[in-house]
């Protein structure tokens, strides 16, 4: 599986204002002239702190403070034998040994998608859709077809009577693109990138072996009821 942003949020979660408000500093002013307009390095240096405590945030909590298009690959569709060992699975056969299948395969019809919330296609607007693309056994791109699914509860779930696709022996041959995030992001969230944020103004050098678990339970405590691992059914 591999995870990828393709379009990232087009506005700060925290602005550096708002950051020197919680961590008591006094945020230094956006220009250092008038005109031409240029940017102060200190204000930029606060921007660059906030984006990545932003990115850390979202990676650990799998959400998205803000709309953002992602895109996220598999190897193969759910209940559907791996290509790359069927012919393992023939010479196994052929040699007298059970099947694999002799014992059934786990019933899976959905797939989660890792990072939430999933916003839910609709008619229009055409940019918030989700679309599942796929090569075929003879490795040719295919569009796997929005009625044969249904998007709800950040995952895509089969609909009844309908079947995952067959696939080619190459990786990340599914590629699923969808729009994940808020209209707002969610004020623990935002307490935790101002707090992570805070955290990188006041410790600009490298971690030491000092004890720093202060940082992770504080953050842990803030975004435990985020992470979700719940199995495909």
């Amino acid at each position: 599986m591999y995870q990828k942003i393709i379009t990232p949020r087009t506005a700060p979660v925290i602005t550096p204002e708002q950051l020197a408000a919680f961590a008591r500093f006094d945020c230094p002013p956006q220009y250092c002239s008038v005109s031409p307009l240029v940017n102060d390095a200190d204000y930029s240096l606060i921007e660059t702190f906030i984006e990545a405590a932003t990115d850390e945030v979202e990676t650990m909590a799998a959400t998205a403070c803000l709309p953002e298009q992602v895109l996220l690959t598999f190897d193969f569709f759910p209940n559907t034998q791996d290509p790359r060992v069927a012919y393992d699975n023939m010479l196994i056969y052929a040699a007298g040994w059970a099947p694999a299948w002799w014992y059934g395969f786990p019933t899976k019809d959905s797939i989660e998608l890792v990072r939430r919330p999933v916003i839910v296609p609709s008619i229009s607007p055409v940019a918030n859709q989700l679309v599942v693309n796929y090569n075929d056994e003879n490795g040719d791109p295919q569009v796997f077809d929005p009625s044969n699914y249904t998007v709800f509860a950040d995952k895509i779930t089969l609909n009844v009577g309908c079947w995952w696709p067959l696939t080619d022996r190459r990786q990340d041959c599914i590629q699923i693109t969808y729009w994940a995030g808020n209209t707002t992001a969610p004020s623990r969230l935002q307490l935790a990138i101002m707090f992570l944020a805070a955290h990188y103004y006041e410790n600009r050098q490298i971690v030491t072996v000092s004890p720093t678990s202060e940082v992770g339970m504080t953050l842990r405590s803030l975004l435990s009821s985020y992470r979700s691992f719940r199995i495909p059914r």
